[in-house]
């Protein structure tokens, strides 16, 4: 590999034999008129382009062309160089899950790795890779060093896992993740149906503070429950008082106003048997 102070001697050396081919030209152009009695004949010759010989002189290099051809060694080297070293990480990695255009993506040497989740193959793998992308999505890498950070991210049997998969099986970050989705859909969180709700009580002595938690933590487990449903089921696990019926007295609109509305129950609450300490 030419270094960078050999491109530079041969541009040089390029340039000092260009200026000596212009001397001896300008010598030699000298001689000859001289030699062709005056020099109205050396001048016919240089007007025709010719030397005394009959021979079409070479053209000028200019320094301009001389900086075009170091310009140009440069980037072949460079190209060479670009080459040799994607050639190494392929070999160096031949046994690897990646395809070769995703082991030649090269992250880029000033990117600083963010904080990202661990996965070990006992959790929910969707919730993983949403944690993961949510992290990523800030950096606007390339699918093909996602799915390289994406793998740094695996321990213990997700790793197993990736590193049995075949050499060269995985093209892309999207094929990456329905393999990994796939492999670990027996550990996907199982959604609860409504009518689970149902079997959710508040305790005769249970603050109602306590189950307007418990409750959102099931209704959280439930896909697409609506508040009109999540109204009656909350309504059918509370005790009587003046919360559950004002509940079924005004309709609510969506989870955010029920919210609300139950902070404001739970505050008169807290207030009372605050009061009733006393």
């Amino acid at each position: 590999m030419l270094t960078a102070a050999a491109r530079e001697s041969i541009r040089r050396q390029l340039f000092k034999e260009k200026e000596a081919m212009e001397e001896m030209r300008e010598v030699t152009s000298g001689a000859e008129r001289q030699r062709d009695h005056g020099p109205e004949k050396g001048r016919e010759a240089s007007d025709t382009g010719l030397s005394k010989w009959g021979r079409k002189r070479e053209p000028t290099i200019s320094r301009a062309e001389v900086d075009d051809v170091g310009r140009q060694i440069q980037r072949l080297v460079q190209q060479i160089d670009e080459l040799k070293r994607r050639g190494e990480m392929v070999a160096q990695n031949r046994n690897s899950p990646f395809a070769n255009k995703i082991l030649t993506e090269v992250v880029d040497a000033s990117f600083r790795l963010p904080d990202l989740p661990k996965y070990d193959g006992t959790n929910d793998p969707q919730e993983h890779v949403s944690a993961f992308e949510l992290v990523m999505n800030l950096y606007g890498q390339t699918d093909s060093i996602n799915a390289k950070l994406f793998i740094t991210t695996l321990t213990r049997k997700a790793q197993e896992w990736f590193t049995s998969l075949p050499s060269g099986t995985v093209e892309s970050y999207n094929q990456l993740i329905q393999k990994f989705t796939f492999h670990f859909a027996s550990k996907k969180k199982a959604r609860r149906s409504a009518t689970y709700l149902f079997t959710i009580r508040q305790q005769e002595d249970e603050s109602l503070k306590s189950f307007i938690g418990h409750f959102n933590n099931e209704t959280l487990e439930v896909h697409d429950l609506r508040i009109d449903m999540m109204v009656s089921i909350l309504i059918h696990g509370l005790k009587r008082g003046s919360f559950a019926s004002a509940l079924a007295r005004d309709p609510l609109k969506d989870v955010e106003q029920l919210m609300r509305f139950s902070q404001k129950y739970i505050d008169e609450e807290e207030m009372n048997t605050m009061k009733e300490g006393e």
